[in-house]
């Protein structure tokens, strides 16, 4: 072993000081327990942030949490934001593809070019019905002459595919209130389609109130002289039609047990000839005019085989989602339970 070489000089206060280099064994072992430390040190952090700080106290603890926190609130916020951006250009693209296809099958009030989109279909429905939606007064088309416009609409192009049957259901159902209102906007309506020598004759059913309306002359709906049969017939339905009524059904039907209706009397078939009677005909094509899939309430029991369409984001009634809804039913097979 080396020895190095020492020195020592006093100080100005005495003191000894000594100059010179250590031998190399010491020079070792410092450097030792240098990395020990070191070791020992990083050992240390790497356990403080798996175990929470555990040995440094309430303030490894909290710092650790706060960190967590940012963590995972800077990433909740990016699937927010990413979520968000995907939502709004599957809106932009639904939007513009509707004002597209508005654009592509725009009807100009001309019967003979509705028929010219029917002929292509394989088959037609025999019975539509539609789900409207009552807008605020302050938008676009909205309020009760809204309401009455899109039904006006739909009975013309019902007419001039050949579906002799459309039932509408709205919520509320606010219209039945203004049955002489819809009468001059359907007559209206179908004049400007027909013409005024032409016009196919219709009539306007309220189930729930009994209502029914023949309207023959365009300037005078009445109720009176019905005629055999009608060209087109428009039903009414609202939130009443549906479960309320299955309920009042039962009820009549749980009275007249052991007294006019034996319990083995009481089947599918019974129950369905009675709401038949009392609401009408299951449609074959349902067809929503909403933003979202949203039946609301419609009555239950009678779209048990109907074929359901809807347009994501479509906020309107226009020509071409019911020609696209028409055009699905024409595809669609109905297997009735088999």
């Amino acid at each position: 072993m080396v020895e190095s070489l020492v020195r020592r000089k006093s100080g100005t206060n005495g003191t000894t000081i000594v100059v010179g280099r250590t031998s190399e064994a010491e020079k070792i072992d410092r450097r030792d327990r240098g990395e020990k430390e070191v070791t020992k040190a990083a050992r240390s952090l790497i356990s403080n942030f798996l175990h929470g700080g555990e040995g440094t106290g309430a303030a490894g603890q909290s710092g650790l949490n706060l960190v967590l926190f940012y963590v995972n609130h800077a990433i909740l916020l990016a699937i927010f934001f990413l979520i968000s951006i995907y939502k709004n250009v599957e809106f932009v693209y639904h939007r513009v593809m509707l004002k597209f296809l508005t654009l592509a099958y725009y009807p100009n009030k001309t019967p003979q070019l509705i028929r010219e989109d029917v002929t292509k279909l394989n088959k037609i429905p025999r019975r539509i019905s539609c789900i409207l939606n009552l807008k605020y007064e302050d938008d676009e088309n909205g309020g009760i002459d809204g309401l009455v416009n899109d039904i006006s609409e739909l009975a013309a192009w019902s007419l001039s595919a050949g579906i002799p049957s459309l039932s509408v259901y709205e919520y509320s159902g606010a219209v039945s209130d203004h049955l002489q209102q819809l009468c001059r906007s359907i007559s209206k309506t179908l004049s400007v389609y027909f013409g005024s020598d032409s016009m196919p004759s219709y009539c306007v059913r309220v189930p729930h109130t009994n209502t029914l309306i023949y309207n023959i002359n365009t300037e005078n709906p009445t109720s009176q002289a019905p005629p055999e049969k009608v060209d087109l017939e428009i039903t009414l339905l609202s939130r009443v039609d549906g479960k309320p009524t299955i309920v009042e059904l039962t009820k009549t039907m749980s009275e007249l047990v052991n007294k006019e209706l034996a319990v083995n009397d009481i089947t599918v078939d019974l129950i369905d000839e009675e709401l038949v009677e009392l609401v009408g005909k299951e449609p074959d094509l349902l067809v929503s005019f909403g933003p979202c899939l949203d039946l609301q309430d419609y009555p239950p029991w009678h779209i048990r085989l109907s074929e359901i369409y809807w347009e994501q984001d479509n906020l309107d009634v226009n020509y071409a989602v019911f020609v696209r809804a028409l055009q699905q039913y024409s595809n669609c097979k109905i297997n009735v339970g088999k």
